[in-house]
């Protein structure tokens, strides 16, 4: 394409196609810092010949909310996601907002394993009922996938073979010590060495296995494994490709998965790392794709690749079975299979609407924020010396795939850039429960067990007034709505929430005498639609530098209510998201000054003419 010819366009939209192309975590500080400096060529490019704006994000900022809201062009009371985290209001259990098994599906068809978690009526729906050519791929909160007039590739929600969101394994002749080996989010399997030899097991779905024979090399600092009569060598520091696996679950039945291993270190102790089983793709065991071959048609086009919701293994990274590099290195195979997904489609992108989903940019921010904050607890001047780059290194890589796809399309596309929400620091967790506790909101039974259990382990519900759960949520302990409700709805109920909200903003961190919560929303503040009942009581908007503990998430309740931050994950979003807005580039001149995530489905429809539905709140970003 001729990059004059880029945003010239005549006030009245005429246009073949509408590229989508998300790419989670922009930030906007980040990339107007990189574009002002001319590094970001090609997105400045779209800014000096369409338009840029900074873009509201949902609240909350997290990704399944946000992704739900640009898909279906409404608030999380038309779509139900309102957090990652979700509960029973009857036992009070957290679940998965982003995934979701069918209960009704008792014998285990392929078809059939998983229900919508997203409600409301994405954009693609719409255009695919006018019969619109249409391609998604990998976007978020999208298993199953929808049927539409043309494919689609499941993206985050997608879970590993055993329904987990990735569940790995670290074999290891390494003593663990119990505490560390129950916090961390894999299986830890103890091997001996018996004459350079290691004969052990790789498990897979239903309890099934398949034998896994290890050799030692010492010589050559090298490993041989070998997995169902294959063998593949691997080097310290080294990945191994995706490998095939058929796990034997019973009734004549076979699974097949896809696993890498990676080899941390054979001396002084062997580390060798799994990644979780995941679905293979020229096989799937359950529905990842639209139609239900295009997965396998796709492994063969393009080579085989992962289909994990999120499978940057940043769990894995935290529990020390690798290091930045290996961490980097997987980073960088995810996202050359996600360009090949891109440029395969593009090639045959002829006419109607194809959105494309990168999101290894939102985990490079999470794990190398520290890199950029020297007030953070983990800052460490080596390590960021050694790694200060490679979040402008991902940004300029996204600059160069958008370089590609400049050169790709003709005139007659329209080229939608956005992000979902940006980033900051999170040096510090917040234990909203053990606040509650504390003021006497939740009371619990201490001779029941070690209070920091999940779970709401030691809560007395009978005399509990509010929890919290999630990334953002507080709930209010309601008559007839929770199981063990105490407080009557109505003006009990709007008391107690003005009273949380007016104590919760006043919080002060003691370390830093600094404010922490910049707001507290009600679900009536933010929210209206038929699913409306279903949101939080309350929704936290903290300061930049302050997150939901991941004990709180989880109904944990730990002692003290603040916590350094002393993991990897030092980037975060989950704060007010007046601090995090996304980004948003169009080469059409943007009418909206201050766009929102709502408007983006009613700019596809706009484009290709299809009148807006009535739940669809947001506006046509071009006039």
């Amino acid at each position: 394409m001729n990059q004059s010819e880029i945003g010239n366009r005549k006030s009245e939209i005429t246009c073949d196609k509408v590229l989508v192309l998300g790419i989670d975590g922009l930030d906007p500080n980040i990339l107007e810092t990189l574009m002002d400096a001319e590094i970001l060529p090609n997105f400045s490019d779209i800014r000096a010949r369409g338009d840029y704006r900074r873009l509201a994000t949902s609240n909350p900022a997290q990704s399944p909310v946000a992704w739900s809201t640009i898909a279906t062009g409404s608030n999380p009371a038309y779509h139900g996601i309102f957090d990652f985290i979700i509960r029973d209001p009857k036992n009070y259990l957290p679940g998965l907002a982003i995934m979701k098994t069918n209960p009704k599906n008792l014998l285990a068809r392929r078809s059939s394993m998983f229900v919508p978690t997203r409600k409301g009526t994405p954009f693609w729906s719409i255009t695919s009922r006018e019969h619109i050519p249409t391609t998604v791929i990998r976007w978020p909160i999208t298993l199953p996938p929808d049927k539409i007039s043309g494919r689609m590739l499941s993206g985050l929600g997608v879970p590993d073979l055993n329904t987990n969101l990735g569940w790995y394994s670290f074999y290891t002749t390494r003593v663990i010590p119990e505490r560390e080996r129950k916090e961390r989010k894999g299986d830890v399997i103890y091997i001996r060495a018996n004459s350079h030899t290691i004969e052990t097991i790789l498990s897979g779905p239903n309890k099934s296995q398949v034998p896994l024979k290890i050799s030692i090399d010492d010589e050559h600092s090298r490993i041989i494994i070998n997995i169902e009569g294959k063998d593949l060598t691997l080097s310290e520091g080294e990945w191994s490709d995706w490998i095939q696996v058929r796990f034997n679950i019973g009734f004549l039945r076979h699974i097949s998965a896809i696993c890498r291993f990676y080899l941390n270190s054979i001396k002084p102790e062997l580390e060798l790392y799994l990644s979780p089983n995941q679905v293979d793709p020229g096989d799937p065991a359950f529905l990842i794709s639209y139609p239900d071959e295009y997965a396998a048609e796709l492994a063969r086009d393009i080579g085989n690749y992962s289909t994990l919701g999120m499978p940057e293994d940043t769990n894995a990274l935290n529990d020390n079975c690798f290091n930045e590099d290996a961490f980097l290195k997987m980073c960088d195979t995810l996202m050359v299979e996600r360009e090949k997904m891109l440029f395969h489609e593009l090639a045959r992108f002829k006419e109607g609407v194809l959105a494309f989903v990168f999101d290894t940019t939102d985990r490079i921010q999470h794990i190398f924020w520290s890199t950029r904050d020297p007030d953070h607890p983990i800052y460490e001047e080596g390590f960021a010396k050694r790694y200060q780059d490679v979040i402008q290194d991902y940004y300029i890589r996204i600059d160069k795939i958008l370089g590609k796809v400049l050169d790709s399309v003709d005139q007659k596309t329209i080229i939608i850039v956005l992000s979902d929400h940006g980033f900051t620091t999170f040096r510090r967790a917040v234990h909203l429960n053990s606040w509650l506790v504390e003021n006497g909101l939740m009371v619990l039974d201490k001779h029941r067990g070690d209070e920091e259990d999940a779970l709401f382990k030691n809560v007395i519900w009978e005399r509990t007034k509010a929890y919290a759960l999630g990334f953002s949520s507080i709930y209010i302990n309601l008559r007839d709505r929770e199981g063990k409700g105490i407080v009557t709805p109505g003006d009990e109920a709007d008391a107690l929430k003005k009273k949380i909200r007016e104590t919760l903003v006043q919080l002060r961190d003691p370390k830093t005498d600094k404010p922490v919560i910049k707001d507290v929303y009600t679900k009536e503040d933010l929210y209206s639609g038929p699913f409306i009942n279903e949101a939080p009581d309350l929704i936290i908007g903290f300061h930049p530098g302050y997150r939901t503990s991941w004990q709180t998430a989880v109904g944990g309740t730990p002692e003290g209510i603040f916590e350094d931050n002393l993991k990897k994950w030092s980037g975060d979003h989950l704060v007010d998201p007046n601090y995090v807005p996304g980004i948003l580039l169009a080469n059409q001149k943007i009418s909206i000054p201050c766009p929102s995530l709502i408007d983006i489905a009613p700019t596809i429809l706009r484009c290709l003419n299809i009148p807006k539905p009535e739940d669809m709140e947001g506006n046509s970003l071009f006039s």
